[in-house]
């Protein structure tokens, strides 16, 4: 049994400030009917020196994030099908503003009609935050006037259906998203952000060996404002040919290349084209050591510069198992950021430095220690800050 993180495709996107890594452990269920009932909890206790991602005027603090969850989970032949819940509750020892409290419900079925016919399903609700420093506050602009995070709900419901088997020469896959954002506080800020996202796409595998695919893939995604006077409604198409292969050369990935095509409802804002690609590869040299290569380019919504962010990433990480209960984990990051119809050509560079300790103590905890430095620069006066970020991470299960 196994449920999709995200029921479609990856987009890759990687964040600039990373989030430590959470520790394996294998937690047991409690037998409720003829379900299971699995309760985890993650704690994080660090040190971040400037939580505001600030240039000037920094503020430091000791940060606490508790995380327990609950999972739901039954199970009927091949169908399997699941009900999350996880809080996260965030304290700020010198910066009780930025203390946040988020929640995340989440249903998910996975159905195998037959051999060619699967379907996943997704419906989740999530109450969000925006840190300071970050989203519609980062780099100045209105983050004066934010006195605390930018609280929002997301809803989203999402399918993905495969037609033909994983063996056959053909395999057809149909996946979409409607996602319903909307933000809570701040609204003579924030009203003219709320948007509907509506994704939809499908690819064709083509087998031309036992492990190794050629794709064909048209993806389309529609974003749409509440705001009748907000002018950031846009259409996007993104056309992809590429490979997707398992333990070739001790090798597996998805590679595409293709292109972008997008087109603002308002005629004052430029429409916009070109090179886009996707890719995720890992490489394991030992079945223990495992490196993982993932780029992309993604057009990221406007935080209130230009027309929207044209965003160029590439990451490398490396995860060594030492032996049965210590790993470590290791990467690095460079994306370019492109504000595309910023009268200053606004662009940014954002790197990320992380490295990770994992202590697997029992099969129910796991201990964790990271550090992640990242800096960003920019040809904006007022924009480049840099932060050092460190968490001890506490991983427990029954």
């Amino acid at each position: 049994m196994s449920f999709p993180g995200k029921i479609l495709p990856l987009t890759i996107a990687i964040s600039a400030l990373c989030n430590p890594a959470f520790a394996a452990i294998e937690p047991a269920s409690i037998e409720v009917g003829e379900m299971e009932l699995v309760p985890t909890v993650n704690m994080q206790i660090g040190y971040d020196d400037n939580i505001l991602s600030a240039n000037t005027d920094e503020i430091s603090s000791m940060v606490t994030v508790l995380s327990p969850s609950v999972q739901l989970v039954a199970e009927q032949g091949l169908n399997a099908y699941r009900m999350s819940y996880t809080l996260s509750k965030g304290v700020f020892a010198d910066s009780t503003e930025d203390n946040y409290l988020d929640h995340n419900f989440a249903l998910d079925a996975h159905l195998e009609f037959n051999s060619r016919n699967k379907l996943d399903l997704r419906a989740e609700y999530n109450r969000g935050h925006e840190a300071r420093g970050t989203g519609l506050s980062a780099n100045g602009g209105i983050a004066n006037a934010v006195t605390e995070p930018l609280e929002y709900d997301t809803k989203a419901v999402s399918f993905n259906y495969q037609f033909g088997g994983d063996e056959a020469t053909g395999r057809i896959e149909l996946y979409g998203e409607l996602l319903d954002r909307e933000y809570q506080n701040f609204r003579s800020i924030t009203e003219g952000r709320d948007n509907q996202e509506r994704t939809a796409g499908a690819i064709f595998y083509y087998r031309v060996a036992p492990k190794t695919s050629l794709l064909f893939e048209a993806r389309n995604k529609d974003v749409d404002y509440d705001l009748s006077t907000t002018t950031l409604d846009s259409n996007t198409w993104r056309y992809f040919v590429g490979a997707t292969w398992e333990s070739t050369a001790k090798t597996t990935g998805t590679v595409k290349i293709g292109h972008f095509d997008k087109d603002f409802d308002d005629s004052s804002r430029k429409d916009d084209d070109g090179v886009s690609w996707e890719a995720a590869v890992k490489w394991a040299p030992r079945t223990y050591s495992v490196f993982t290569l993932t780029t992309g380019q993604e057009d990221k919504e406007s935080n209130g510069t230009g027309n929207f962010i044209n965003a160029e990433i590439v990451r490398l990480d490396w995860n060594h198992e030492w032996n049965d209960f210590v790993s470590t984990d290791l990467g690095i990051s460079h994306a370019t950021e492109t504000y595309e119809g910023d009268a200053n050509n606004r662009e940014d560079k954002v790197k990320s430095y992380s490295a990770g300790f994992n202590y697997d103590m029992r099969r129910w905890l796991s201990l964790g220690l990271s550090y992640t430095y990242n800096d960003t620069s920019s040809n904006i006066s007022g924009v480049s800050f840099d932060k050092n970020v460190i968490f001890f991470t506490v991983d427990a299960s029954l």
